[in-house]
């Protein structure tokens, strides 16, 4: 059985039997089109048109280039002092908070405004966990395993780490990129799926400082848009998923929670996010592999007996545990998650382009 939840504002809860049934369900995949639809209108994914995260392709070993590659990821508080500056650049960033042009001026304030009235629960969370983010340590070193995993491939490339909201920011890893003469550089942001706040927030911080340099605005870069769909990436979450069963009692009647960052609605809604269709079909793809079960909702939903039981005049309510709990943990630096990675980079590296010649194409075709 699997539950999935958005986090967040977006809305979605879906309580499934285990799993999905292939034999139920009509599909097809390409970088540039999906459309799937599962048992029972469960869930009805409309046709989209996604841009292609990489172009195929095999970099032979007589190319001559300094590759870079810079992972992104959003960052994270070291201590408890980070922790008010963090969360004000998070919600000082245009994508993660969209206000109208007329308001623009006020992102700063608001984001300030925000940061000090969330940071003592927040302060509290990040306290249980230690007092601070690993976020920081734990990108180190998938950089040191991707940095290894090419390696073995053949391919010596300068891996860098940069970060939206804390150090190092991205700025500073670009800087670094420039300092070392780097002469074709992979975008790597460590998002699965596509959002605007994430990988989109990430883009455009690139843009933004290669448009301003000469020397980056000639430097082929090729941007891997999302990866969830790789084929290395989703055993590597199914294979973790089955180790964990196998430690309970009775595996098959195990309820799977997926769980997953909500986004404002109205970036699915009225900006064309493709996030939460990109997290249903990860998800399709990840329970895919286990092959069992068909599709169908289990009602009551709890918060439907919940709201019920208030208007009978429920006062007090005992919620009875489960009896064993587990947690699949992040891939980390799993061998095969690292190793997928490594081959997503080397895949990526034909279509680079310079930002320059992206942009002297868009002029051409916006005079046609």
């Amino acid at each position: 059985m699997v539950a999935v939840s958005l986090s967040g504002r977006s809305k979605l809860w879906v309580l499934i039997k285990r799993i999905y049934n292939p034999s139920v369900i009509s599909s097809s995949y390409s970088n540039t089109q999906y459309h799937s639809r599962l048992i029972g209108g469960l869930i009805q994914k409309r046709n989209l048109n996604f841009q292609a995260n990489s172009t195929m392709g095999i970099c032979t070993s007589s190319e001559k280039f300094k590759l870079g590659v810079l992972l992104v990821n959003i960052g994270g508080p070291e201590n408890l002092n980070d922790v008010q500056p963090f969360l004000c650049n998070l919600f000082a960033d245009p994508d993660v908070i969209r206000l109208p042009k007329l308001f623009k001026f006020l992102q700063r304030p608001l984001a300030k405004l925000i940061s000090i009235l969330l940071a003592p629960k927040t302060k509290q969370r990040y306290a249980a966990i230690g007092g601070g983010s690993p976020l920081r340590r734990i990108t180190d070193e998938q950089a040191d395993a991707l940095r290894t995993a090419l390696e073995a491939k053949n391919l010596h490339a300068n891996v860098y780490v940069g970060m939206r909201c804390w150090y190092p920011f991205m700025e500073e890893a670009i800087q670094q990129i420039k300092w070392d003469r780097i002469t074709k550089l992979v975008l790597l942001p460590l998002f699965p799926q596509f959002s605007i706040s994430t990988t989109g927030s990430s883009i455009r911080v690139l843009q933004r400082i290669f448009m301003d340099d000469a020397y980056l605005l000639r430097l082929p870069v090729s941007i891997i848009r999302f990866w969830y769909r790789r084929q290395g990436y989703i055993r590597s979450i199914a294979d973790s998923i089955v180790t964990q069963l196998s430690k309970f009692e009775k595996p098959e009647e195990v309820l799977i929670f997926f769980s997953a960052h909500g986004v404002p609605v109205s970036y699915d809604e009225n900006a064309g996010d493709p996030y939460k269709d990109q997290i249903e079909e990860c998800i399709y793809l990840i329970t895919r592999e286990h092959r069992v079960g068909p599709v169908q909702w289990l009602k009551p939903y709890t918060n439907e007996v919940l709201v019920e039981l208030g208007r009978k005049g429920v006062k007090s309510l005992l919620a009875v545990p489960i009896r064993e709990l587990g947690r699949v943990p992040a891939l980390g630096c799993t061998s095969s998650f690292i190793t997928d990675l490594a081959d997503a980079v080397v895949e990526a590296l034909p279509s680079a382009k310079s930002l320059s010649i992206l942009r002297e194409t868009a002029k051409e075709s916006d005079c046609r």
